[in-house]
């Protein structure tokens, strides 16, 4: 396995700014993720902290006992009994199969940091992955990309259960035959390896196992992750509810300044140059209310009223008050109040999030300050690319730059490798027949200008059409050269569909199960031993 670190050359101003240490992003945060002092100076404040430490451990254990709680995890879990202890966290919707692999790439962050802080610190760090269960947009969820005929296609499940009710992900029951299904039709579409009955076997035991699709998201990573004692929460649990209680009604107590912290603070971020995509007004409440099966976000009226944008329903204050502290199972946290709530349930050393996410955190300081919080250690995590070693050696075959395929793709280099093979200069016979054209064609515009406004127009659109009649000319060209030598056109894009797909990251469209067919259950703890170069934009890594 070897690891090369490489530059993004797309990353927005805010990521490229933090990375880079700017004082204009700095100052939207508390900590420096960078700097190890910040690690000790975080855990102190911690030690000074009350949290809840013996429910927590109680509401985890049930939990992860559900999903298969071996030793590691169990002792993980009792660690955090110790005042001294502190988490790495981050989290993710529970998507199908794990979902695209940077979310297996933020568990190894999660891990990696999780260790490296333990043996910084001297005491216990725990890694723990917060799963968003009560998150209801399932078509984010609900499908992977596979690999065959050469390009990406969506595969989904065929729930039968309506895609628009908002029903949070941990309340959806997983059809056995459904999921056995949409497993089959994944492991279709991957080449028979030595590892290929091990994989499928340990996908279909957690079907077997699930009841709903946190669950199978929780049995597939326990069993990926097993050695490294990774503690799981499933945000939607009713127990955790209870523990939460406490802090939905400060949240709801201190939601006029929460609200006027975040659009605040997104007013500043606009000032110095940052988009957030994050919709923020006054009179949010940043809380989801569980009704008939939906999750309906609240809103604050002038009149002071906590209703669902739908005016499905309609409460007082007091009236909301007195429903969390009689059912607060009915009520959820939005991207908003999410940190906020790890950061009262969980003795946060670091949050471990993707671009996106530190964008939408870096306008929490205010709404943690409004709750007498301190914003935890950010940490950016690891950016990955996993390459196989074929394409490594066809990449330096045609003279390639790893760089310059996973930032812009291998289009041009497979353009440029045609042009060559032809023994005529295609591009450049174009270029000058276009610029000839322009010469010979000169005379009759003047003619034209002469003689009217319409004329003028219409030789200016009779040099359009010609140009493009030569554009197609060469479109043919290229095409036949395309067809002669039809072998490498493939493996230029299939180099492309590895790692540019669609434009971007392999991260965002590739999942882990075809990974794990080809290198083996394994794969995930080996990529924990990669060197933590947490400054880095992003990380090759030729298997």
């Amino acid at each position: 396995m070897e690891v090369k670190p490489i530059e993004l050359k797309h990353q927005s101003k805010l990521m490229n700014d933090y990375r880079d240490r700017k004082e204009s992003i700095y100052k939207h945060f508390e900590y420096d993720p960078f700097q190890l002092r910040s690690y000790k100076s975080r855990q102190n404040l911690i030690i000074d902290g009350q949290y809840q430490r013996e429910a927590l451990v109680e509401v985890l254990k049930e939990q992860n006992s559900r999903w298969g709680m071996n030793e590691q995890v169990e002792r993980h879990i009792d660690e955090l009994l110790d005042e001294r202890t502190t988490v790495v966290i981050g989290g993710q919707q529970t998507g199908v199969l794990t979902g695209p692999l940077y979310t297996i790439h933020k568990i190894i962050s999660i891990i990696i940091q999780a260790k490296e802080q333990r043996e910084h610190l001297g005491c216990p760090v725990v890694p723990v992955f917060w799963m968003a269960g009560e998150d209801h947009d399932f078509l984010e969820v609900d499908h992977i990309f596979t690999y065959s005929n050469q390009r990406l296609n969506k595969t989904r499940v065929n729930d039968q259960q309506p895609f628009d009710y908002k029903l949070p992900i941990s309340k959806r029951v997983l059809s056995q035959e459904e999921a056995k299904q949409f497993i089959d039709d994944v492991f279709e579409t991957f080449q028979e390896t030595e590892h290929t009955k091990s994989v499928y076997q340990s996908v279909q035991d957690a079907v077997a196992k699930s009841e709903t699709y946190v669950d199978f998201f929780a049995y597939l990573t326990q069993q990926l992750f097993a050695l490294e004692g990774l503690v799981l929460v499933d945000a939607d649990d009713a127990n955790l509810r209870k523990l939460e209680r406490p802090y939905f009604l400060q949240m709801v107590e201190n939601r006029r300044d929460l609200a006027a912290q975040v659009t605040k603070q997104l007013n500043e971020l606009a000032d110095d140059g940052y988009h957030v995509n994050l919709d923020a007004s006054l009179s949010d409440a940043h809380l989801f209310y569980h009704y008939e099966g939906e999750r309906l976000l609240l809103e604050v009226t002038k009149e002071g009223q906590f209703q669902s944008k739908g005016g499905e329903v309609s409460f007082s204050e007091s009236e909301l008050k007195q429903l969390v502290d009689e059912h607060p199972e009915l009520f959820s946290n939005n991207v908003v109040t999410r940190p906020l709530m790890q950061e009262l349930v969980f003795p946060v050393l670091s949050f471990v999030g993707g671009p996106g996410e530190i964008a939408y955190w870096a306008a929490l300081k205010g709404a943690f300050k409004a709750l007498n919080l301190k914003l935890p250690i950010v940490t950016s995590r690891l950016s990955l690319t996993l390459m196989k070693r074929n394409h490594q050696s066809l990449i330096e075959h045609y003279q390639m730059d790893e760089e310059a395929v996973i930032n812009e793709g291998s289009y041009h280099f497979k353009m440029n490798w045609l042009t060559r093979q032809s023994k005529y200069p295609v591009k450049e016979t174009v270029e000058e027949v276009k610029k000839q054209l322009e010469v010979v064609h000169q005379p009759l515009q003047s003619i034209a200008q002469g003689v009217s406004s319409d004329i003028e127009a219409l030789t200016k659109t009779n040099l359009k059409q010609i140009e493009d009649e030569i554009d197609y000319v060469e479109k043919r060209i290229m095409s036949e050269l395309n067809k002669q030598h039809e072998q490498t056109v493939k493996q230029f894009d299939e180099l492309n569909e590895f790692y540019n797909p669609s434009g971007g990251l392999q991260e965002r469209m590739w999942n882990i199960v075809y990974w794990l067919n080809e290198y083996g259950l394994d794969l995930p703890i080996q990529l924990t031993e990669i060197p933590p170069r947490w400054e880095q934009d992003h990380q090759f890594i030729t298997l």
